[in-house]
């Protein structure tokens, strides 16, 4: 009677069976690609059929943290570079993911190797690049970038985009959906003309950014914004954004309005906007733009936008109306965040807020309001006390003040909550 093979036989079939080999490769690369680049390359050693899996690998991360060599940076800087050079000479196939990382380390010494990098990827299919490299370590985006046609995704950091090798329009990064610049100096309009040869982009997220130059970006694809840093001119017209982050730096703190300006065609990129949901302002755009007020000329109702969030001077007059022109054509508004700005305005309000009519109903669907550096001013507590009695849904009021009584404040929200309660 044959009662089947004995546990020893079977426990020793698992063990003859080699399932390391057996992985299909797609899994194997899958495997490398999750592992850092250096234990990734000692998998040559598991068994013959991984021996030469890491020079196919699809994705690749190369991070100078990943060699350390105690108090002598340079001897790491030397080897994380060796070693980047002599993987991607050996490896065979197409990198759909290419990562860079030296930020940690503060390295400064890969400008000329990125050339060379560049040239490589542009010749293997590249989809996603990622350089995130030091400050100090500033570079000219290589032209060879402009002839990875197949990109859907790019990250740059610490770059300076020049006109000189920007594409033709009918050669530019037709899938391109995403693009990030972080710590970026821009010549010319070559952001603009980047952006012109991306039909396809969605998002476009700018930190640090550095121009002196006439910045237009036109695109009918665009999702979402973010522009932070310093500019002089910036012309917009994305009639489709739903989400608008552009935030204005001045190069110190010594720096005033009426030293600063900046040429923004605010008011009719805003009346372009047709989806719009967030919209937030802040440093120093709505003080520098050169216009004395600030309203729509074309008044119209953004019945998508929920959230508005500015940095800004109640005080103002230009500010105040700008302000007051968003709200009154929010009607579906529940979040407002301002930061407030105190200083000397050359237009004072003259109690602004206090004169708006009641009856109108602003803030009527304003669930949430946080007020950022509160101080109390008759501007601002004539703004405060106008929302709290003319939002009948509010529910949450967060404010952080710069040295103000809690108490007065606290007297202030419950005066304000009693009488917003016999009112609704």
């Amino acid at each position: 009677m044959d009662h089947g093979s004995s546990p020893t036989k079977k426990c020793k079939s698992v063990v003859d069976e080699d399932f390391l080999s057996n992985l299909p490769e797609a899994l194997r690369d899958k495997i490398l690609c999750c592992l850092p680049i250096k234990e990734a390359v000692g998998t040559c050693l598991l068994s013959r059929s991984w021996r030469y899996t890491r020079a196919s690998m699809t994705e690749l991360m190369f991070r100078r943290a990943d060699f350390a060599s105690g108090n002598d940076s340079a001897d790491g800087d030397r080897r994380f570079l060796k070693f980047t050079d002599m993987f991607l000479f050996l490896h065979n196939g197409p990198i759909l993911k290419f990562g860079l990382n030296t930020i940690a380390n503060e390295m400064v010494s890969t400008g000329g190797h990125l050339y060379r990098w560049m040239l490589m990827l542009s010749r293997n299919k590249i989809k996603e690049i990622q350089l995130q490299t030091s400050i100090r370590d500033s570079y000219k985006v290589p032209s060879s970038f402009f002839s990875c046609d197949e990109l859907e995704y790019v990250y740059l950091r610490a770059c300076v985009f020049t006109s000189l090798h920007l594409p033709h329009l009918s050669e530019g990064f037709k899938q391109l959906h995403t693009l990030r610049l972080e710590h970026v100096t821009v010549q010319g309009n070559s952001l603009g003309d980047l952006v012109a040869s991306c039909p396809n982009l969605e998002k476009l997220n700018i930190r640090g950014l550095c121009s002196k130059s006439n910045i237009n970006i036109r695109s009918t694809k665009l999702k979402m914004l973010k522009i932070e840093g310093q500019f002089t001119h910036l012309n917009l017209h994305a009639p489709y954004l739903t989400s608008i982050w552009i935030r204005l730096e001045l190069k110190s703190e010594t720096d005033g309005a009426s030293t600063a300006r900046c040429n923004f065609n605010l008011s009719p990129f805003i009346a372009s906007l047709s989806d719009v949901e967030t919209i937030r302002f802040h440093g120093h755009i709505l003080e520098c733009v050169e216009h004395e007020f600030l309203i729509l000329k074309q008044p119209k109702l953004f019945n998508r936008l929920t959230e508005i969030s500015l940095e800004i001077n109640l005080g103002d007059l230009k500010e105040a109306n700008f302000a007051l022109c968003l709200f009154q054509q929010a009607p579906n508004l529940r979040f407002v965040k301002l930061k407030l700005i105190s200083r000397n305005s050359v237009v004072p309000t003259v109690h602004f807020w206090e004169s708006i009519d009641r009856d109108v109903c602003l803030f009527q669907n304003v669930e949430v309001l946080g007020l950022f550096d509160y101080t109390g001013s008759i501007a601002e507590l004539g703004f405060l006390k106008l929302l709290l009695e003319d939002a009948p849904v509010l529910r949450k009021v967060g404010i952080i003040d710069k040295g103000l009584d809690r108490n007065v404040l606290k007297n202030l929200l419950k005066l304000e909550e009693h009488q917003r309660m016999q009112k609704y």
